[in-house]
This record gives C-alpha cells, structure tokens and sequence, in this order.
C-alpha cells in the first residue's frame, strides 16, 4: 500500500503592524501566503519512509531549497521523497530509498566495482559507499528476509533519480548512515543491538592527481616505472583512504574518456572482507587485522600494455600486494 504524507505548513502569522504600512504588508502577506502553498517543505510526520529516516535528513540530502515535498512508501522495501519547485529555472529533484539483495561477492562484481577510489567510504558503524548521485549500505544477513530478491546480502540503497542534490556527498551519506541504523536498531530492527551506536567513519576520495610512480596511489615502494598513455598522456590516480584505515586508488591516464583502467584496493574492514572470500586475491594479516588485496583492472591486449609501459595483470598485482603488505608490516 502506499501512503502519501502531504500536508501543507501555513505561513506564519504577524501582528502589531502599524497603520501606515498595513497595505503593503496585506498585499506581501497574500502573496506569501500563495507562494507558500506551492513551495513549501509539507512534511507532517517525524519520520518517515517506512520510519527510516527524519525530513530533515532527506532535506539535509536533496539540499536546502524551496519546493513542495512529498513522500511516498511505495512497497514495504522502498520509498520515493519528491521534490518539485515552481521557481523559474529549478527543476525537481526525486530521491528514491529501498533496501534489496544482492549477490555474495556486492560491491566487488567483477568489472562492476560499487567502491572505488572516486567515491566516499563509510566504515564502522555503517560499511558502503556513496557519492553526490547516491549510495550503498551493507545490512545484517538478518535483514535479507524482508529484503527485496533472494541474494544473499541485503543493502541499503539510494538514488537521486532525477535532479541533482544539492545536499551533495555528505548529505547522502548522513542519510545511509542513519537510515542503516533505524533499520537494523530497535525491536523491529534486524541487525546487532548495538549496531545503532557504533560510531560512522567517513573517508573522503581526493581529487584526481599525477601520480608519483615511485609512490603509486601513495604506498611507499610501489613502482611502475616509466608508465605513460597511448599518446604520452600522464598516469593519475584518485585515492579514497590510507593504507591503514582501507585505501581504494583508482589508476587512469590523463583525459582517458574510458575511466580508471585499475580499481586497486587494501580491504580491511571486515564486512568488506566477507565478499571478498571466494576471490583469488592476497590475503594477509596485518596487526592483527585479516587484510585483503584486491585488484579491478582492464583487460590489455599485450601490444596495447607494451605501448603504456603496464606490466600484465600478475605483474600489476605482485607490484602493488608486496609494497602493500611491507607498508603495513603485515605476516
């Protein structure tokens, strides 16, 4: 069933106005009061979707603005929040959250990545990945029987689906973070009793750089040598992380419109870990941590790699897991 929370907030009433200016305010205050009607937030409810989140926080997503806003629980595992604005020039926005299965090895598909070195990364008390389009949040097993499908692995979704937010990466991953956590807290929640007060680590991507070849995706003594595009362009690198907290680098050349040719990653929280399992990756110890070097590259023909000074696929893995694994003194 669906319901539609759609109530209307009334301007706020004055008083106390002096005689001599009554007629302005009479004439401003109808106008108000008609722009109001047609642009205002109109959430009645504390929490809504399904109790999963605050209006603030949805507003805090979308991004501050003017606009009739409206939210509607679709099915018991999804819900859609629009906002439309009569402003000249502003267009709608339309966020949609929803919770469903996935296959075991989410986020790390193979050449369908989920988290990489250009988006943001939670750990801790939330694991995903988001950006300023939308995001992911890992739940509980537990939580796979009300989710939609029959994957193995229930996630959090969301998706500004039209517009753009204005709330930008931060606003959403704020929103997974606490509607994660009405989810799994609670009688009726579905995860860990004490998952809803494990504090949210947020790690930020940096711009997309220059790579130092003698230092790649910041790791001391991880080298490619004189590594250059087609055309000579320069290899760069964007980084979400550090090797001690989780670090996913993502490897380009300078202006290539077919993005990173390498998803290169140290994985070390355990819920990132996990989907990792049956992958033939490096697996590690390190300080006590079970560590996993994982890797996402494009397919070369050896002509191709000849021509960029890229060692093949073993090479590029090797290069990276042992400077890696001496970075962080792992057994």
């Amino acid at each position: 069933m669906s319901r539609t929370e759609d109530t209307v907030v009334a301007p706020t009433r004055r008083s106390g106005r002096r005689v001599r200016i009554a007629a302005v305010v009479g004439a401003a205050a109808l106008l108000a009061g008609t722009f109001t009607y047609f642009n205002t937030d109109v959430f009645s409810a504390d929490r809504i979707c399904h109790g999963w989140a605050t209006p603030d926080q949805v507003s805090d997503a979308l991004g501050s603005g003017w606009g009739r806003v409206v939210a509607s629980e679709d099915s018991s595992t999804t819900c859609s929040v629009r906002q439309e604005s009569w402003l000249p020039g502003q267009s709608g926005k339309l966020l949609n959250l929803y919770v469903d299965t996935e296959e075991a090895d989410f986020p790390f598909k193979d050449r369908v990545w989920e988290v990489s070195g250009s988006r943001h990364v939670m750990t801790g008390g939330t694991h995903g990945a988001y950006d300023d389009s939308g995001g992911w949040a890992l739940l509980p097993q537990a939580c796979t029987a009300t989710a939609r499908g029959d994957g193995p692995q229930a996630v959090l979704h969301a998706a500004v689906t039209e517009g753009t937010s204005e709330g930008g990466a931060a606003g959403i991953g704020r929103l997974l973070a606490s509607a994660s956590q009405a989810l799994t807290s609670g009688p009726d929640g579905c995860g860990a009793a004490n998952s809803a007060t494990t504090t949210t680590h947020y790690l930020a991507p940096s711009v997309l750089h220059d790579s130092d070849l003698d230092k790649v995706c910041g790791i001391p003594g991880f080298r490619l040598g004189k590594v250059t595009g087609s055309t000579g362009q320069k290899m760069q690198e964007q980084t979400t992380g550090t090797p001690a907290e989780g670090l996913y680098c993502d490897l380009t050349f300078e202006g290539d419109k077919e993005g990173p040719f390498a998803h290169l990653a140290i994985v070390n929280d355990a819920w990132l870990v996990k989907p990792l399992k049956k992958r033939s990756f490096t697996r590690v110890d390190c300080d006590g941590r079970p560590t996993v070097f994982a890797d996402d590259l494009r397919h070369w023909e050896p002509k191709e790699r000849a021509a960029r000074g890229l060692p093949d696929d073993a090479g590029l893995a090797k290069a990276f897991g042992d400077a890696a694994r001496e970075a962080l003194h792992c057994d």
